[in-house]
């Protein structure tokens, strides 16, 4: 055992001080030529990273998609149309240059033009025919079909508006417009029919709107819906 009251034995030349954390013995003297290590500090050009910040609103991490954006095919009108359309997936009802969006056909593949021309001459055509109507009533039947001729006029004009708006959604490249109007298109080959059989002439509004769902899906035309 070691007695306290023993001097500490000498440090060897080299020898390493005690590490932090060790008490060294009493009377410990460090070596001869040893120089403490200095204190750590900052490189001169050593600067403090800014502190981080919430992204403002709205920030989106480019790659990402936006949310709330409609995904799948492309949503943006056609390019080369004479005016800013709606995007394709959307409703697209408003007012703002409707007269321009009604006549202007600019960028538009020529036999989609068509197709839109005669989608217009059919709702025409059954406005035409429907007035018609209203007197072929008052012969067949007297005075009092005159009013059942009336509402058929007034029920004309509010499809054939929905049709106009539908054909100027198509030819602004629309998908959804497209269809709808091919559907309308099947009711109208069917109608055709019934109307060619019975000398009904209706068939002539029925011939317009088959020739135009035909147009729109040739291929010229099915490249504007890309």
């Amino acid at each position: 055992m070691s007695n306290p009251n023993e001097a500490p034995l000498p440090q060897q030349p080299g020898a390493q001080p005690p590490q932090p954390g060790n008490v060294p013995p009493a009377g410990y003297q460090p070596p001869q030529g040893y120089q403490p290590p200095p204190s750590y500090q900052t490189p001169p050009s050593y600067q403090a990273p800014p502190a981080y910040q919430q992204p403002a609103p709205g920030y989106q991490q480019p790659g990402q998609p936006v949310y709330g954006a409609p995904a799948g095919p492309n949503a943006a009108p056609p390019a080369g149309l004479g005016y800013a359309a709606p995007a394709r997936n959307t409703f697209g009802l408003h007012f703002n240059n409707v007269a321009q969006r009604f006549r202007d056909t600019t960028g538009v593949p020529q036999q989609l033009a068509i197709s839109y021309w005669l989608w217009v001459a059919a709702a025409a055509l059954g406005v035409v025919a429907s007035f018609i109507n209203i007197f072929t009533l008052r012969d067949v039947f007297g005075g009092m079909m005159v009013g059942a001729g009336i509402v058929g006029l007034i029920f004309s004009l509010v499809f054939a508006a929905l049709y106009v708006f539908i054909a100027i959604r198509l030819k602004e490249g629309s998908r959804w417009a497209r269809l709808v109007l091919t559907i309308l298109g099947a009711f109208a080959v069917i109608s055709l029919l019934l109307q060619v059989v019975t000398l009904n002439l209706n068939f002539i509004g029925s011939a317009v709107a088959v020739a135009a769902a035909v147009l729109m899906w040739l291929p010229e035309s099915r490249k504007h819906f890309v």
